[in-house]
């Protein structure tokens, strides 16, 4: 397990905090459009992670989630590296609406990512089951819940598959 950041951890104290103070909860119906929009942008985050495609993100993301997922995708670049990410599965841990327009979800995501040479496409490594514990803000904007943050809490990393790893 890694170590979170101050921030993150202010941040994860306050989504608990507001977990528990809520009164009543979300309705049945902001709950399933909340997981929905989540579900759909992570879904979103895999096509553009493995396409370098931001155009995937549209509709599902805030300008500046597309512009923080465009910074780790030009970290990503700068390595020479490209990755295929594939969600197998997320589990929610905690989701509050908060004055109708605001959202946070605590949530566990499970990602298959395979590394891949940028430029000769050779795979370089992979990581079955990457398992990560993340916040995700959302705001109702026109209608549609969109992610305006989401922030990686803890991570603890499946198998990893290195080429030329000796065992």
């Amino acid at each position: 397990m890694t170590r979170a950041r101050p921030q993150t951890l202010i941040a994860l104290l306050l989504v608990i905090a507001a977990l528990g103070c809520s009164a009543g909860g979300p309705t049945p119906e902001e709950r399933a459009a909340v997981e929905t929009a989540v579900a759909d942008y992570l879904g979103a985050l895999a096509k553009s992670y493995s396409s370098l495609n931001l155009s995937h993100l549209e509709g599902h993301a805030s300008p500046v989630e597309i512009r923080n997922v465009r910074n780790l995708l030009q970290e990503l670049a700068n390595t020479g590296d490209r990755v295929e990410a594939t969600l197998i599965g997320i589990e929610f841990t905690g989701l509050d609406v908060f004055r109708g327009v605001n959202a946070s979800v605590a949530l566990v995501e499970v990602w298959d990512i395979v590394r891949f040479d940028a430029l000769t496409g050779r795979e370089k490594g992979r990581t079955d089951g990457s398992v990560q514990s993340t916040l995700i803000q959302l705001r109702l904007i026109e209608g549609d819940w969109q992610v305006i943050g989401r922030h990686i809490v803890d991570r603890e990393t499946g198998s990893l598959e290195e080429e030329g790893a000796s065992g």
